[in-house]
């Protein structure tokens, strides 16, 4: 029946196993409180979380159509049709001003007027790329990583426009065909 003696060894330990199921008798065992509590939330996890399901799918109906209510009306109700942010790169906000003050910057005294026209907060360190690099991400230079126009290449130390570096994410989550 069991040529091979990895086969043998492998249906001795099934019977062997069968022959001690068969014959068992009851056993007894101490749980402790501790495991009571761990049992106890587990279930009050999986209990809410079902709760939550059930009460998300339920109640999908209701949300939808206030959301598409809300929506509608959005932008009646806004104060703002219209929004430009004009950055005018290396400007000084106070020449700027005395110079619409004086009437030699007629049309950008113009948009002041019907609208805002403020200085904003530099970076340290105060260049163009770092700076418009956190205006438009909206986080500071640590996060981002731009700190000059160029980089050094970390094996040859050459110097390279970081401007024009493009590489792909350092972390991706593969479901199935996608990334």
């Amino acid at each position: 029946m069991f040529s091979n003696p990895h086969r043998r060894k492998l249906g001795l330990v099934l019977l062997g196993s069968l022959v001690v199921l068969a014959t068992a008798s009851s056993a007894e065992a101490y749980i402790g409180p501790g495991a009571g509590f761990a049992f106890f939330s587990g279930f009050l996890v999986v209990f809410t979380a079902l709760v939550s399901a059930v009460f998300a799918l339920l109640t999908w109906p209701i949300r939808w159509l206030v959301r598409a209510i809300r929506r509608r009306h959005a932008f009646a109700r806004s104060r703002v049709k219209k929004f430009v942010i004009l950055g005018l790169d290396g400007m000084d906000p106070g020449m700027a001003k005395r110079l619409m003050d004086e009437g030699k910057l007629p049309h950008l005294a113009a948009l002041a007027d019907k609208g805002c026209f403020k200085p904003l907060a530099t970076t340290l360190p105060s260049m163009s790329p770092v700076a418009w690099s956190s205006f438009q991400t909206g986080v500071n230079p640590g996060k981002h990583s731009i700190f000059d126009f160029l980089t050094r290449d970390k094996q040859s130390y050459q110097p390279r426009l970081s401007s024009v570096q493009i590489r792909g994410p350092r972390r991706t989550l593969s479901l199935g065909k996608y990334r």
